[in-house]
């Protein structure tokens, strides 16, 4: 399991890449439109290779509005992992898992899985 990126929830991608203009995080690829996860997506990196992943919202997605209405807006570490199915047997003893494996436009199609801790936050499983 490798750290990828820390999910940030915006309602306005433009403010939230300026905000982050000021830690010299810079756009990394283009804005992704996911239609299945019902959001949008903008990558951010800085020079030391952190990432960060703008997420916002549609309309649709109840769930990550409600995250968002509660002033939530660092919500989620990702992992990159070898075996997705594997990871999730694992983690799925301690974490309850709230979106099955599904293909994410951001990762090229590769599958991702998202448990939530017993704290509430949000882990995102990325298959390698």
């Amino acid at each position: 399991m490798k750290f990828h990126h820390v999910g940030y929830l915006t309602d306005n991608l433009k403010n939230s890449i300026e905000s982050f203009k000021i830690l010299n995080y810079k756009k990394k690829g283009n804005l992704v439109r996911d239609n299945l996860l019902k959001v949008q997506i903008q990558f951010l990196k800085n020079s030391d290779n952190h990432i960060i992943e703008l997420v916002k919202p549609d309309r649709k997605n109840i769930g990550l509005i409600n995250i968002f209405k509660k002033k939530i807006f660092a919500y989620h570490f990702a992992y990159k992992v070898s075996n997705l199915e594997k990871s999730l047997k694992k983690l799925k003893k301690k974490f309850k898992i709230i979106v099955n494996p599904i293909p994410a436009k951001a990762f090229k199609n590769k599958k991702v899985a998202f448990l939530k801790m017993k704290n509430g936050f949000i882990v995102e499983l990325i298959q390698k």
